[in-house]
């Protein structure tokens, strides 16, 4: 059976190098023994760079768990983007939308919870999940 493909914002990813023994880490973990297709978009990575100052980790932490993904895809068409911006609060994620519906996702996992997980019931493209409804879908 092929791995579900999974798009991850940059919460996610943050969080499992911050909690190694977390729900997102655990998903990290998955990517590796290729359980899940983990995609990145080039957009989500930048926004992980910015931030490791903040987690206080090394960058050579992050880039090791960059490897775990399958695919590091590039920005996302700017009409997409331009879509996925009249639903969303904050500008700056339609690009996280649009990058999960360009990957072929079946899932977007996030832990922004005001931003990406509040728009799960407008979104139909795929399913915007947690890590902690990612793991149940997937060990249920």
């Amino acid at each position: 059976m092929k791995p579900v493909v999974v798009f991850f914002n940059a919460s996610v990813v943050l969080a499992a190098l911050q909690s190694p023994k977390g729900g997102s880490a655990k998903l990290i973990r998955y990517c590796q023994h290729q359980k899940i297709s983990g995609i990145l978009s080039e957009v989500v990575l930048d926004e992980i760079r910015r931030n490791l100052i903040k987690i206080n980790t090394t960058t050579v932490k992050a880039k090791q768990m960059i490897l775990s993904f399958k695919q590091v895809k590039p920005a996302p068409a700017n009409s997409l983007v331009k879509k996925y911006q009249r639903l969303v609060i904050d500008q700056g994620d339609g690009h996280v939308l649009a990058s999960a519906e360009e990957s072929g996702a079946k899932y977007l996992v996030s832990l922004d919870k005001h931003h990406i997980l509040a728009l799960a019931k407008k979104i139909t493209k795929f399913r915007i999940v947690n890590p902690k409804q990612l793991i149940e879908k997937i060990e249920g």
